[in-house]
């Protein structure tokens, strides 16, 4: 009876194990502040489509074993950096550690760096960090990987990508494009990803 009762106990144990949601990265206090007030930023329902399908793509992947890859992709030196800093530190906060996330196209400009410090992220040279524990986003652009989830953030980045992809998340910023409003939606999306993905 004692053994039934420790087999009973650790199965208890698995199964809460298996259910209980990954513990997101504290992220620092500024920082937490600037994505609570982003959560309230209005995004119009076909643009929630659009970004959506960010998730889809990447539950897709997940199904199929294959790893999670989100390229953000951008010939702008701005929105790309900026992308990529918001999505990895809003994973991060959500408990998704499973995701890549890089960005494509032109180097990081100055004026990151300033959005960047505006939003409470701290700048160490090339590296925007969230936490001072591990958590940090490297500024550096990589070459596009063809079974990446192609996200592309200005008109002209398909041109950046090795072969065309029928299935690439068009959001198209405009030149003019707000960090605020690229981190809304960077925001946005990890929040959709956090739905429903399995931990």
């Amino acid at each position: 009876m004692k053994k039934l009762l420790q087999i009973c106990a650790v199965g208890l144990l698995v199964v809460t194990a298996a259910f209980t949601p990954a513990i997101g990265q504290t992220l620092y206090p500024e920082l937490t502040q600037s994505f609570k007030d982003l959560k309230k930023v209005k995004i119009d329902y076909d643009r929630q489509d659009v970004l959506t399908g960010v998730q889809q793509m990447g539950i897709m992947a997940k199904q199929q074993k294959k790893p999670v890859l989100i390229e953000l992709i951008g010939n702008d030196g701005f929105s790309g950096p900026i992308a990529k800093a918001v999505l990895k530190a809003a994973l991060a906060n959500n408990g998704i550690s499973d995701v890549q996330v890089v960005f494509v196209g032109t180097a990081a400009s100055d004026k990151v760096s300033q959005a960047l410090l505006k939003m409470g992220f701290k700048m160490s040279g090339r590296e925007a960090k969230y936490n001072d524990q591990s958590g940090s986003v490297t500024l550096e652009s990589t070459a596009t990987n063809p079974q990446g989830i192609h996200v592309l953030l200005s008109d002209d980045a398909a041109s950046l990508l090795s072969a065309p992809d029928k299935f690439a998340v068009k959001l198209h910023y405009p030149a003019d494009v707000k960090a605020e409003l690229i981190a809304a939606e960077m925001v946005f999306v990890a929040n959709k990803i956090k739905e429903n993905w399995k931990y």
